[in-house]
């Protein structure tokens, strides 16, 4: 999905099919599972019952992830809001190719 710099766009996606989306994304993403694999052993206690240890260690790994998720989502709705405006793509391109450039610079003279 992008936006056109005279500002028209649509969007046919519905709310079922941006979070099914979304989720097919985090599943398939590798850095979550090392994350969570790196995670288990040294909370998990192996003299006790495991299943409620990882019950509660997903539990708040979702809490997590739906806080974060939201909090992506909201900026993403104010910066539809910005983007929307038919100037501010082509501006915010500028911005970002200028940035990359000084990056490089950096990058050179380092």
């Amino acid at each position: 999905m992008s936006l056109n710099t005279d500002g028209s766009h649509s969007f046919s996606l519905n709310g079922f099919q941006l979070a099914s989306q979304g989720f097919i994304t985090a599943i398939a993403n590798p850095k979550g599972w090392a994350f969570f694999l790196a995670m288990v052993p040294s909370f998990m206690n192996y003299d006790k019952p495991l299943i409620p240890q990882m019950s509660a260690m997903v539990l708040i790994i979702l809490i997590i992830e739906f806080i974060s998720l939201m909090i992506y989502a909201t900026g993403g709705k104010a910066l539809n809001k910005l983007l929307t405006k038919s100037g501010n793509v082509q501006l915010i391109n500028r911005v970002a190719g200028t940035l990359m450039m000084f990056v490089g610079i950096w990058l050179a003279l380092s």
